[in-house]
């Protein structure tokens, strides 16, 4: 599904109207129907039900009039609250104020003086509609507007949103001091990236998306999206005849003394996703505290430190022959001499590469740069906002502040691929953007993270090309997640549960 920020839908609303000349009115009574068509299927029959429809000057405030009308069709008991004189409304909302007027609506306007009014009243409905503002806001939340958006989240009473919950920045998903806590959010034409980031998913509730009548060819252009499981269709074919050389052959470098599990889980993911061979390099002092299993591993020479050296650097360059992809860094640890050993690695290798965790913290901006513009079109990084704050000298909020627009300026400017790890993921590369649709917070456990680079890397073995196989990979990752949790809780689920679900859920319909 396409994603806009506020701005783009803006333009795409004018261009239907003024390009391809269908009224602002007719999209306006299309988003009215559709969203009383989802009150219904959410709440049921809507006759006699009660509810107050909040209606702010603009053209949100004008869809909710429409929805005013079309519930008192469904004989509804409707009250309809406006937060502006009447000549203070946009033209389209004017035109719908008018009509509800002859239908002998009630209507009441909304002043500090009368909010006992509107409280009294939000007491007794059935359900409340806000339809205050719209995508255009970004301000702050102030005045009698806040004032009733309190009133509103004191009440108690099911909240339906019109396209956006009031308060919540459309593009950004920041939330001004108050925002409209919504049960369920009717987001007209397209999805708003603001519903889907942090803190602003959180008031949505519910989201359905609904049409209007807005041509797609309008956002052919935006090219941000948010998974499903159309990027299944992206995973290689398994031919009969293949063998593990057909699926790909893997090497991973990672481990140190305290941190073996990530190097562990990096290699089981990678297997369990679909690679034909995985091999495994950890430093060599290490090497008894891994059992034997399906994985090949390999020590490293290490002088006994438990980490890697400069003296592993021959060794591992040695290891990237006959090698489909390689992956650095589940565990790599701290050690000093870790830099020139990633860079020596890195130089040597041409081919498709997962850069994770330590592998990234041992690298910086101007080294990365410095790497051929082709090769690193075939680089995987997948950071969480300390990682990438760290590369980029920004603090993980400032990360997270605006994850969408700092992964793909990040992209852009490294040329690299970057799986921005965190709620949601944001996957960057080819001149796209996916915004993860799956996971939940159980995943928010040590050794998760390897399980992703390992399934990218698992991936990227049988053929994907690298974003393909980096958004398939945040997908299958989280829906692995959300395998593990219908069987457990989400409390208390490790990053091994997430394992044995990897196969489960390479399919459409998981097993």
């Amino acid at each position: 599904m396409v994603v806009v920020t506020a701005k783009e839908m803006q333009t795409i609303d004018r261009r239907a109207i003024t390009e391809i000349g269908i009224p602002s009115l007719v999209l306006m009574e299309n988003a009215g129907v559709a969203v009383v068509g989802e009150i219904e299927r959410e709440f049921g029959d809507l006759s006699d039900k009660r509810c107050i429809i909040l209606v702010g000057k603009g053209n949100n405030g004008g869809d909710g009039l429409v929805i005013a009308r079309h519930l008192l069709n469904r004989n509804a008991k409707v009250k309809v609250f406006l937060l502006a004189e009447e000549d203070q409304l946009s033209e389209d909302c004017r035109f719908n104020l008018r009509i509800f007027k002859k239908l002998q609506g009630e209507i009441h306007v909304v002043t500090k003086a009368n909010l006992s009014k509107l409280k009294i009243n939000l007491a007794l409905t059935d359900l409340v509609i806000d339809a205050l503002v719209g995508t255009g806001f970004g301000g702050e939340i102030q005045g009698l507007l806040l004032e009733v958006v309190r009133l509103v989240n004191n009440c108690r009473k099911p909240v339906v949103a019109v396209d956006i919950p009031t308060g919540v920045n459309a593009t950004t998903g920041a939330v001004s001091s108050h925002a409209v806590k919504a049960d369920l959010t009717v987001t007209l034409a397209l999805l708003k990236s603001g519903l889907l980031l942090y803190p602003g998913r959180e008031y949505c509730g519910k989201i359905k998306l609904v049409d209007i009548g807005i041509p797609k060819s309008l956002s052919v252009n935006v090219k941000r999206y948010y998974t499903n499981d159309r990027l299944l269709d992206f995973l290689p074919p398994r031919p009969a005849w293949g063998h593990k050389g057909t699926f790909g052959r893997c090497l991973i470098i990672a481990g140190s003394r305290s941190m073996t599990g990530a190097a562990y889980l990096a290699g089981q993911a990678a297997l369990r996703v679909g690679a034909g061979l995985v091999s495994l390099a950890v430093p060599e002092s290490i090497r008894p505290q891994f059992l034997p299993s399906e994985v090949i591993t390999v020590p490293i020479p290490d002088e006994g430190s438990g980490s890697f050296k400069k003296v592993s650097i021959e060794t591992l360059q040695e290891h990237l022959d006959n090698k489909d992809v390689l992956v650095i860094g589940p565990g790599l640890g701290s050690d000093s001499e870790l830099k020139d050993v990633i860079e020596a690695v890195l130089e040597k290798w041409y081919g498709p590469l997962v850069l994770d965790a330590d592998g990234i913290n041992h690298l910086d901006l101007e080294w990365l740069k410095s790497v051929p513009e082709q090769v690193r079109r075939s680089w995987i990084l997948t950071p969480h906002p300390g990682e990438l704050g760290r590369l980029l000298d920004l603090s993980p909020a400032e990360i997270n502040q605006n994850r969408l627009e700092i992964a793909w300026n990040t992209h852009k400017e490294l040329g690299v691929n970057i799986v921005l790890k965190g709620a949601p993921t944001i996957t960057a590369g080819d001149n796209q953007v996916y915004i993860n649709s799956t996971g939940n917070s159980g995943m928010a456990t040590a050794g998760t993270g390897d399980v992703l680079t390992g399934m990218i890397g698992g991936l990227l073995a049988q053929g994907m090309n690298a974003f393909q196989a980096a958004a398939a990979g945040a997908y299958l990752h989280g829906r692995a997640g959300d395998y593990v949790v219908q069987v457990y809780s989400q409390r208390g689920i490790t990053a091994s549960d997430l394992l044995p679900a990897i196969p489960c859920v390479l399919e459409v319909e998981p097993r």
